[in-house]
C-alpha cells in the first residue's frame, strides 16, 4: 500500500499545474481624454484674438456700465467691451478704451502680446483685472508721447489718476466693410471673404445650404410692420431673410438697395398662415387674401447684414 501511494505522489509531482488565466490589461486612457478640450473662442471670422483670446461664454459688460459702478468690477476677473480710442504707436503695448476723460488704460499681461497700431476705432473685448492707478508725471508724459501727442505731453504738470486694466486676453472686432459705403446691422460684415452673387447661389443652392455663407443681392421687399425680415432677389419665390435671435431689423425703406448677408440658408415649407402673414407684413393684403397654399422657398438666417448706403441726393 505504501508503494502505491509513493508512486501516485511521484506522478502528481510531474503533472504541470495549469496556469491561471492572465487578467486582461486595463487599457490606457487615451491621451486626448487626459486633457480638457480647449474652449472655443469667439467667432474668429469676426474677431482677432490676442493673448489667451476671448472664449465663448460670459457676456462682456459694456464699458459705459462699468464706469457707472466701477467698484463692482475692481480687483476681480472681469470681461469688458468698449471702443479703442488710442494705441501705443511705438510698439502697440497699451491701448485706451472709451472716449471719456480719462480713458481706461489697458496693458497686456507679462508684456506678452501687443495690439496692431492701427486698431483705433475698432471694438475690443478685454478680460483681466482693473484697478485705480495714480500715474507719475513721467508716466503720463511717456504714454502721451507713445500716442504721438508730443505737444500735450509737454504741458503735463501732474500725473493722471485713471483705471488701469491688465488684460490676459483680448479680442478686437475685425474691420467692417467701408462704413462710408455700407450700413451694418447685427454683427455686420467684416472685410475678408467675397460674397457669392445671389444669382450664382440659386444656380447651385445645394452648395450653400446648411453652412455659413455670405451672399450679395438686391433687396426687393421689407417687413413694413417692424423691418424684421426682407426678401432678396426678384425671382419667384424670393429668398426670405430673417435676423438671428430677432436681434436687429432693417430700415423699412431699404428696398432697392444691395445687401450682403452672412448666416445659414435652408429650404422651408411655409404654412398658408405664414405665407399670408408675410404678404400682409409687406403691405400686399389683396395677394395675401388669395393664398391657398404655403410657399416653398429658401429661408436665410442672418447673423450680420450690410446694406449699401443710398445714393446721395
Amino acid at each position: 500500500m505504501a508503494l502505491v501511494l509513493t508512486f501516485a505522489a511521484a506522478i502528481a509531482a510531474q503533472t504541470p499545474t495549469p496556469a491561471a488565466p492572465a487578467s486582461p490589461a486595463t487599457p490606457a486612457a487615451p491621451a486626448a481624454a487626459a486633457q480638457e478640450k480647449a474652449p472655443a473662442k469667439l467667432d474668429e471670422k469676426t474677431y482677432d484674438h490676442f493673448g489667451t483670446g476671448i472664449t465663448v461664454g460670459d457676456k462682456a459688460a459694456p464699458l459705459a456700465d462699468v464706469l457707472k459702478n466701477p467698484e463692482q468690477f475692481v480687483g476681480k476677473p472681469v470681461r469688458i467691451e468698449g471702443p479703442i480710442t488710442a494705441v501705443c504707436q511705438t510698439k502697440g503695448c497699451w491701448m485706451h478704451l472709451g472716449s471719456q476723460q480719462p480713458p481706461v488704460m489697458v496693458k497686456f499681461k507679462d508684456y506678452g502680446f501687443f495690439m496692431p497700431k492701427d486698431s483705433s476705432g475698432r471694438t475690443a473685448i478685454v478680460e483681466g483685472t482693473m484697478a485705480m492707478k495714480q500715474e507719475t508725471v513721467e508716466q503720463t508724459k511717456h504714454y502721451l508721447e507713445d500716442a504721438g501727442k508730443h505737444d500735450e505731453a509737454a504741458k503735463v504738470t501732474e500725473g493722471r489718476k485713471l483705471f488701469h486694466f491688465m488684460a490676459s486676453g483680448v479680442a478686437i472686432q475685425k474691420r467692417k466693410l467701408d462704413e462710408k459705403a455700407w450700413d451694418h446691422f447685427g454683427t455686420g460684415i467684416v472685410e475678408g471673404d467675397k460674397a457669392a452673387a445671389l444669382a450664382d447661389v440659386l444656380k447651385n443652392p445645394e452648395q450653400f445650404v446648411g453652412k455659413t455663407v455670405r451672399i450679395e443681392g438686391p433687396i426687393t421687399a421689407i417687413c413694413q410692420t417692424k423691418g424684421c425680415w426682407m426678401h432678396l432677389g426678384s425671382q419667384q419665390p424670393p429668398v426670405m431673410v430673417k435676423f438671428k435671435d430677432y436681434g436687429f431689423f432693417m430700415p423699412k425703406d431699404a428696398s432697392g438697395r444691395t445687401a450682403i448677408v452672412e448666416g445659414t440658408m435652408a429650404m422651408k415649407q411655409e404654412t398658408v398662415e405664414q405665407t399670408r402673414h408675410y404678404l400682409e407684413d409687406a403691405g400686399k393684403t389683396e395677394e395675401a387674401a388669395k393664398v391657398t397654399e404655403g410657399r416653398k422657398l429658401f429661408h436665410f438666417m442672418a447673423s450680420g447684414v450690410a446694406i449699401q448706403k443710398p445714393a446721395a441726393k
